[in-house]
């Protein structure tokens, strides 16, 4: 499930022309990873509520703490990648079909591992994941 988040919110944000998204969980090196601009999409905490069982599906509603991490290099400003954040990525994030997010932290910093300036974004989301029953 965590998979499908992700993947769902990185094909969204894409499909809007956000580029390079990657997951958390992928294995690309961040050196190789964009010198410019990009956006790192992973899940902090994850519960899933009690089933709710259909003739054909289960639903599995669920929260999820979506962890968004923007980084740029040092010639990019604080206020620029706020702008970056406000004008590409929260908009196609508050309109996605099926999971709602809202904003719960966003702080700033200088990596000094990946010499970047990061903006790490914090949602609460809440959604329903879907699957087909399997026949017996």
């Amino acid at each position: 499930m965590f998979t499908d988040i992700i993947n769902g919110i990185i094909n969204n944000l894409r499909t809007h022309g956000v580029t390079p998204v990657y997951s958390a969980f992928d294995a690309v090196d961040t050196a190789n990873k964009s010198k410019e601009i990009s956006t790192i999409v992973g899940i902090g905490a994850f519960s899933c509520e009690k089933p709710i069982y259909s003739q054909y599906s289960i639903y599995f509603p669920f929260k999820a703490e979506i962890d968004v991490k923007i980084t740029a290099s040092e010639k990019y400003s604080l206020a620029q990648i706020y702008s970056y954040y406000d004008e590409k990525l929260e908009p196609v994030i508050s309109d996605m079909s099926g999971l709602t997010c809202v904003l719960s932290g966003l702080s700033a910093k200088f990596d000094t591992n990946i010499q970047r300036l990061v903006l790490n974004i914090r949602l609460d989301a809440n959604g329903i994941s879907k699957f087909e029953r399997s026949s017996p």
